[in-house]
């Protein structure tokens, strides 16, 4: 059960992440900044530690989801409602 709640979890940062890419990639066209690339650099890192973290969860390897389940859904809930936030500053 916990494991199904932190894959869709997963699920919706990586969406999340997927469009601040998106978005830093057309303000880094418009902006050749190095803080642009930064971020993008840092969204993409996210990016690949959540794919990592859905690739355990789908495969559910032994004894993660007893022992990473439990901590594992709050951390995740609140990377995304952070990237639903920067997502929404950003697009602003």
């Amino acid at each position: 059960m916990l494991t199904e709640l932190v894959s869709i979890v997963n699920s919706i940062s990586i969406l999340l992440l997927i469009g601040l890419l998106f978005i830093y990639g057309k303000t880094l066209r418009k902006v050749r900044s190095k803080f642009t690339i930064g971020l993008m650099v840092f969204a993409s890192l996210f990016l690949v530690e959540k794919l990592v973290w859905l690739y355990f969860c789908l495969t559910k390897m032994d004894g993660y989801e007893s022992v990473m389940g439990p901590y594992l859904l709050p951390i995740s809930v609140l990377q995304a409602i952070a990237f639903a936030v920067l997502l929404i500053i950003t697009w602003e």
